[in-house]
């Protein structure tokens, strides 16, 4: 019965996490005893297509799942769980990285007594302004990702097609996504929004000077002004991973959508090559900091400049081959 464990296994991801169990062994039950009662009537032992024929009747998974839970949400049962996962990494790493930028406010300049409670109650007021923005956003994304994933799963013709129980063993056959590669994905890359956007001031090199603290930046306005497209590029691996959280197996669609991103960081990193330099740790800047000598900052500022260039090659060459190698896995697939 290896298409009716396929089944429910299907029908389980839809179902709300506290009830999946329950759910899924009372239709594995139900299953099994018509398939007993259709192998009596029909005089024959129970074989797959007698397995097809009871799956076609009962509907598919997605449907079935739904007559658990009819209840209309702003974020449902389906994808509540990752709601709720996302929200704790997203919170985790928001106050870490609003709890250093006020310490390194504080470094920078001293406060005593009543300021310096003032400074920290400042602090703590921004990071809950922070987290509820955050929260707010990330609401929004799984409303929205609560309507659209019914169509992510790429059965736009379902109601005119007729919905084949072997189509559960090629479901099977995809390659499954190790969840931590996810959800380390979404964590780094929220970090990276985080601090580019919030915090660009951390981005770059801090010294004491006449004793305070002074920050010279690291890249110039040749990379900031590309940030609005890395963002969006960012946006896009966010919804990404979070689908496939969600689904837990890479498809055709999904992996045609990783191509696509790659080919757009490929193409900004690119212009970020043929531009003018984004590193802004020029020798004279360097050396204006007090901390190196004339030829020492000439050198660090040689090997910031080309080390920016290599990392952001080897990245595209990377991309590249990942490019090729899923182009020609799913050309070769499909034929």
């Amino acid at each position: 019965m290896k298409l009716i464990d396929l089944y429910v296994a299907e029908v389980g991801k839809r179902l709300p996490m506290r009830s999946r169990t329950d759910i899924q062994a009372e239709l594995r039950s139900t299953l099994e005893d018509m398939l007993e009662d259709r192998s009596r009537k029909a005089g024959r032992p129970v074989d797959e297509a007698m397995e097809k024929d009871l799956l076609i009747e009962y509907g598919p998974p997605d449907k079935v799942a739904a007559t658990y839970h009819p209840t209309q949400y702003l974020i449902g049962p389906r994808i509540y769980p990752f709601f709720l996962f996302v929200v704790k990494i997203v919170f985790s790493v928001l106050t870490v990285v609003l709890l250093v930028g006020l310490g390194f406010q504080m470094a920078s300049h001293p406060l005593q007594g009543l300021e310096l409670a003032k400074a920290i109650g400042s602090g703590l007021l921004g990071i809950l302004s922070a987290a509820i923005q955050a929260f707010g956003n990330i609401v929004l994304v799984f409303a929205i990702l609560e309507r659209v994933l019914p169509a992510s799963e790429f059965k736009f013709d379902e109601e005119k097609k007729e919905w084949d129980p072997a189509s559960l063993v090629k479901e099977s056959e995809r390659p499954e996504v190790k969840l931590w590669e996810p959800i380390a994905a979404i964590l780094f890359t929220v970090a990276a929004m985080i601090i580019f956007n919030g915090y660009p001031q951390l981005i770059g090199i801090s010294f004491l000077k006449n004793g305070e603290w002074t920050t010279l930046p690291a890249l110039t306005d040749a990379f900031w002004r590309w940030m609005p497209y890395i963002n969006v590029l960012w946006a896009l691996e966010i919804a990404l991973n979070l689908v496939l959280l969600r689904q837990g197996r890479w498809q055709a669609a999904t992996k045609w959508f990783q191509i696509a991103l790659n080919v757009a960081g490929i193409v900004i990193g690119y212009f970020l090559l043929s531009g003018p330099s984004i590193v802004a740790l020029s020798p004279a800047a360097l050396q204006a900091t007090g901390l190196f000598d004339g030829n020492t900052a000439a050198t660090l500022s040689a090997l910031a400049g080309r080390g920016a260039r290599t990392v952001i090659a080897i990245v595209m060459v990377v991309e590249g081959v990942e490019v090729v190698k899923d182009v020609v896995r799913l050309v070769l697939k499909r034929r």
